[in-house]
């Protein structure tokens, strides 16, 4: 065999090689990029949630009804829900500018809340739990922490 015909082979092989090496690449990423197009689905309560994004955000609490952490209608949400009256009924809600009113969030360590208040147009990013007035302490004590939060799509809910 010629020399310049040893080269050629050599060279034809180093390229399928690499063809072949680059097409295992190329489907492992496409496989592990397809696997997080797939929202998860999340159940809470006998509703089924699709999951829309996720991030750490920082995420704090507030008393509602206390008129020092609130505007002057204390028990008043931005979507005008009596807040006061929800949670006295054991049910959760948040305030959060990122999101619409209506809004379903999963928070770690706190579970599925509902958007219906805003906050200080300076906290863009942030969650705000709310609690009765009567849970000052806890409020405290819950302070500000990074956590997971899932923006959670409404139209799949289901009983």
């Amino acid at each position: 065999m010629r020399p310049k015909e040893k080269d050629k082979r050599i060279k034809v092989a180093v390229l399928v090689q690499s063809l072949f090496t680059l097409l295992i690449i190329f489907t492992a990423f496409g496989i592990a990029y397809a696997d997080s197009m797939i929202s998860p689905l999340l159940v809470h309560k006998s509703q089924h949630f699709r999951v829309k994004s996720e991030t750490i955000r920082v995420v704090t609490a507030y008393n509602v009804g206390d008129p020092r952490q609130t505007d002057d209608t204390p028990c008043i949400a931005a979507n005008g829900e009596d807040i006061c009256s929800a949670l006295a009924k054991g049910e959760m809600r948040c305030a959060a500018n990122f999101v619409p009113l209506g809004s379903h969030l999963y928070v770690d360590k706190i579970g599925v809340c509902l958007v219906t208040d805003r906050m200080n147009k300076r906290y863009r990013n942030r969650v705000d739990i709310a609690m009765e007035k009567s849970e000052y302490y806890k409020a405290r004590r819950f302070g500000r922490q990074k956590l997971h939060v899932k923006i959670l799509d409404n139209n799949l809910t289901k009983n």
